[in-house]
């Protein structure tokens, strides 16, 4: 099954007031995330359509591996490009992505659930769901090119779509960056604050993973929000009381601990949740978290003398009892060893580990972690 991607980097930018294709996410231009998201997901075959700035541009986009095609009726708008792209697709591919230029921070998982799901349905489009909310790039099946390219262009390729709700198969996705564009100033900035984090879920992203994997957990989600919190507020707290201090100081990474605490037990109900839950956010394209999420139940050995992401989180996780805050975790780790006296050495060696993260938090912040989460209880 050969699957085409069609890009329209057509438009004239108006809204932007800036030339969106050549916009710059960390060292690449916004025309080259577009592309090479798609050569990663191995789509050779990757249309560019062309028009304002055609001269500046083509060589990009032939540099990054994909094929420039000009729209020389570029100002009539959007349909006219893409009916430009899908001439220029081989009457032997299935299908097609269709993504804007402007949309070009969609996560590699996406794409391959995508695919995924048009191999199954390929007679179908295949449209990403985040939210609830269609985004982009929809997976268009070959036998559409023929109605689209008879579209009048008073119409557009929305209207097509709608008309065919039979033919419509919705794929949820973990990305919100199927919903974001560089529309405009405030866009822009939204994006580069997301390109800095795109390798780690945001809450919203998180919370969709939950609702897929614990949908009617309710004790589970309760706990994961309560470890949540309590995470983020110690590293806080610790970043607070470090920055005075140039020799200790700290630098936590505060989205990195809401992923992990929020994603932690992602596969509660599971057999060796940890390594069933890392395997499920690795799948997602989230190394970081999921090398957090796989030491929750036992941190990686020896133990760092620098306080981590990971210990935090394990720590945070020690905290609680169920969905309650509770500090007396001497406690309960004494029970465990009572119901599993097998396993005392393993237990013995948790509870080393809280105390000894607690010894340090206590002794860098100089107070109490009750006093810290004092606001929690």
């Amino acid at each position: 099954m050969v699957i085409s991607a069609v890009i329209p980097a057509a438009g004239l930018s108006t809204r932007m007031h800036r030339y969106k294709p050549l916009l710059k996410l960390g060292n690449l231009t916004i025309l080259e995330h577009t592309i090479r998201l798609f050569k990663k997901c191995n789509i050779a075959d990757i249309i560019v359509v062309t028009g304002h700035n055609q001269e500046q541009i083509e060589p990009l986009i032939k540099k990054n591996g994909a094929r420039p095609v000009f729209n020389k009726n570029f100002k009539t708008g959007m349909l006219g490009s893409i009916k430009t792209g899908v001439k220029n697709i081989s009457s032997r591919n299935s299908g097609f992505f269709l993504l804007p230029v402007d949309i070009p921070l969609i996560r590699e998982s996406s794409v391959h659930n995508l695919t995924s799901r048009f191999k199954k349905n390929p007679e179908h489009i295949i449209i990403p769901e985040f939210n609830k909310k269609p985004g982009h790039p929809p997976l268009i099946p070959a036998w559409l090119i023929p109605e689209i390219l008879d579209l009048k262009t008073s119409s557009n390729l929305g209207k097509l779509l709608l008309s065919l709700q039979d033919y419509q198969k919705r794929q949820i996705v973990h990305d919100h960056g199927i919903l974001m564009d560089a529309d405009n100033k405030k866009a822009y900035d939204d994006l580069k604050i997301r390109y800095q984090t795109i390798d780690i879920p945001d809450k919203k992203e998180c919370r969709s993973i939950i609702q897929e994997n614990l949908k009617r957990e309710k004790s589970i989600k309760a706990h994961v929000e309560l470890v949540a919190k309590i995470a983020v507020t110690l590293a806080r707290e610790i970043q607070e009381q470090s920055s005075e201090n140039e020799t200790s100081k700290y630098t936590l990474d505060i989205n990195l601990i809401l992923a992990g605490a929020l994603l932690h037990d992602i596969k509660r109900k599971e057999a060796d949740h940890a390594s069933v839950g890392a395997q499920l956010i690795l799948s997602l394209g989230f190394s970081k978290v999921a090398d957090i999420i796989s030491q929750h139940m036992d941190l990686a050995l020896p133990l760092t003398d620098h306080l981590t992401e990971a210990q935090i989180i394990y720590f945070a996780d020690k905290l609680c009892n169920g969905s309650k805050l509770d500090f007396n975790y001497d406690k309960r780790f004494k029970e465990k060893i009572k119901l599993t006296p097998s396993a005392e050495n393993i237990i013995l060696r948790r509870y080393e580990h809280t105390q000894l993260i607690q010894d340090r938090i206590e002794s860098l912040v100089k107070k109490p972690v009750k006093s810290i989460l004092s606001r929690l209880i």
